[in-house]
């Protein structure tokens, strides 16, 4: 058992296998003696051996590999991960899967990127590579240098393990281990004992989040919690009690982990406010959070409500936002409707939901696609998103804001699950689509991922055939014309829909 509650392992070793090469005569290469060495020197600290887990391979896989599905569980379990970068480090794109998939998990994660005011990702430099090559995961700090240098020009040779030199460093970075790792310790276990009320304990029934609500909306969220219940659905609510700020949004981050959809009930009164943090109210936060989760999430307002009327205007703006989908969020319906209804809405979102999730998709992921959307265009793609559904084709939707590079981490991890590529171009400058479009062949060339066609999905306002063209040979491009109609005619979906399943017409 780790040190860290919920995880298997404390630390995660990642490094380039180069790095671990044994001169002649030697029995052991540096990693491993790292490895050693920082494990003998945390067994003292904590006066106790085999009181940290470490995970490192050790079995010399190389760039011809696939990155393996245990490593890749291995880091989702692990608490902090400890980067040995060098050039053969950078070199590797092996070890580039492996720090950004534990870049975005520990993003996603109750804990976050950092306990405290430390990072949860330490950079060990084995050599001196300057700071703004360093990969964008690792800055922000000072890291470790394992390395002699006469400058700051001087590449520097890695200390050799025997010497005083590696011996110091190896104290430094063991003291800070040990105060990440207790620090770790404490937020954890406090998260972990915030009592997070479940409606069932069918750890296999779909999982609604409950945000909290104003005073005006705690009987409709309790008529509310009685009705999914009687469904089956498992209900996580009871965030807050936490009232200091970086509490609750642990707690509502813990929560939200175990959730496949959130919902929050919202009027024009914000709620009750966190104490220490102005002008922002506890529904509101954990809107705010759950957007950030990624989770499938409905906000809900009654019909009645006026956003004129509202008096705290950074609400008032926050609402008008969320229904104008200006909002970083995957999968988001905005509602608006009676008190009477809203079970209804919830349940039958819920069920679209879970039957995006049980389509009977084919082995090799050809009725998969992204949506790539602006947020000019985010009714469009939703009204695609329903028919694709409908016809057995799963969707991920990307709404992205003006800066079209932006969530390029989102926009990697989402091209890797799919074959096709579909571009929603409607209200968005043309130059917008073509730098996003860009951007996704950068990814494509970059990760060598199977992309079989780009597909410009034209809405309106009307368009002409043909205005838009990219002289590119890595994949094909097809443009589907439904520009001249607010409501795509039957005819042209079915065409698409048809294209999409077989690559042709």
């Amino acid at each position: 058992m780790a040190l860290i509650p919920g995880y298997e392992f404390d630390i995660f070793i990642s490094y380039a296998h180069i790095d671990n090469a044994k001169f002649p005569g030697q029995t052991d290469g540096w990693i491993e003696l790292f490895y050693k060495n920082l494990d003998l020197m945390l067994a003292k600290r904590f006066g106790r051996m085999d009181k940290i887990k470490f995970w490192w391979d050790n079995k010399k896989l190389d760039g011809s590999v696939m990155f393996n599905q245990s490593i890749e569980s291995s880091i989702h379990k692990s608490a902090i991960m400890i980067c040995l970068y060098s050039p053969g480090y950078v070199a590797s794109g092996y070890c580039k899967q492996e720090i950004d998939t534990f870049y975005r998990k520990a993003q996603s994660d109750n804990i976050g990127l950092k306990v405290g005011d430390r990072t949860r990702i330490l950079n060990v430099l084995l050599n001196n590579i300057p700071y703004n090559e360093w990969t964008p995961e690792l800055k922000g700090t000072t890291g470790f240098p394992f390395y002699n240098a006469q400058d700051a020009m001087d590449f520097g040779e890695t200390v050799d393990a025997a010497t005083p030199e590696f011996r110091i460093q190896m104290q430094k970075l063991r003291d800070a281990v040990w105060i990440i790792l207790n620090e770790f310790q404490k937020e954890q276990t406090s998260v972990s004992n915030i009592p997070v009320t479940k409606v069932g304990e069918n750890k296999e029934a779909f999982t609604i989040y409950l945000g909290d609500v104003a005073d005006s909306l705690r009987t409709p969220r309790k008529r509310v919690m009685t009705e999914l219940e009687k469904k089956g659905y498992q209900i996580v609510t009871g965030i807050p009690p936490p009232e200091e700020a970086t509490l609750h949004e642990k707690a509502t981050n813990y929560a939200l982990k175990k959730a496949d959809l959130t919902v929050h009930l919202l009027d024009e009164y914000p709620g009750r406010e966190i104490i220490g943090t102005p002008d922002i109210c506890y529904p509101q936060k954990q809107v705010e959070l759950a957007l950030q989760s990624g989770k499938p999430q409905m906000v809900w307002v009654p019909s009645e409500t006026k956003f004129d009327n509202i008096e705290d205007d950074k609400y008032k703006i926050f609402l008008q936002n969320l229904e104008t989908s200006k909002t970083p969020s995957l999968d988001f319906e905005f509602v608006r409707g009676s008190k009477s209804s809203l079970a209804q809405q919830i349940l039958d979102y819920a069920e679209q939901l879970k039957e995006q999730n049980t389509v009977n998709f084919t082995s090799n992921g050809k009725l998969s696609v992204l949506l790539d959307t602006h947020f000019k265009d985010h009714f469009y793609a939703l009204g695609l998103r329903k028919t694709l559904i409908e016809n057995q084709i799963r969707p991920f939707i990307i709404p992205q804001e003006d800066d079209p590079r932006e969530n390029i981490n989102l926009l990697r991890d989402r091209i890797s699950q799919v074959r096709k590529l579909i571009f929603i171009y409607g209200r968005v400058s043309e130059e917008w689509l073509l730098a996003r479009i860009s951007a996704a062949l950068q990814l494509i060339i970059t990760n060598k991922y199977n992309i079989e066609d780009f597909i410009i999905y034209m809405v309106p306002p009307h368009k002409e055939y043909g205005s838009i063209s990219l002289n590119q040979r890595i994949v094909n491009m097809n443009v589907i014309d439904s520009s001249n109609n607010e409501i795509a005619e039957k005819s042209t979906l079915d065409k698409f829909i048809m294209y999409l399943k077989t690559g042709s017409v």
